[in-house]
């Protein structure tokens, strides 16, 4: 798999790729969450709306650089929808919010370790 990439535009400016030259790990999850609208009326009967699943990624990042680790910090600040690419040379895997707050420590000498949580808009 080659490294993933994301292609955002910050409010006001135009257009922006960034290829991760750190790639995410392996140990990647990929999760569908159901966002239906489940209750129990007064009688006890089960009550239910049922809306579409939504795609969350966390991508972990071991041992990324200072310049990648600024890159996903300006990114994080842009607060905006991502279009991420799971192979930056494939198709768009959806378009994203970066929920999770920005966690990206010094692991080892000049390395950042970290993840990032990505749910579908």
């Amino acid at each position: 798999m080659a490294n993933g990439k994301f292609v955002w535009t910050p409010v006001g400016g135009s257009q922006q790729s960034y290829t991760f030259p750190v790639n995410f790990s392996w140990g990647y999850q990929v999760e569908h969450q159901d966002f239906g609208d489940r209750d129990r009326a007064l009688d006890g009967t089960l009550r239910s709306y049922q809306r579409a699943t939504k795609q969350r990624w966390i991508l972990e990042f071991r041992y990324i650089g200072l310049d990648q680790k600024n890159q996903f910090y300006a990114i994080k600040q842009a607060a905006v929808d991502l279009e991420f690419y799971e192979d930056a040379d494939g198709d768009r895997t959806g378009v994203f919010q970066w929920v999770n707050n920005f966690n990206f420590i010094r692991s080892h000498f000049n390395y950042y370790t970290g993840t990032i949580e990505l749910e579908e808009v």
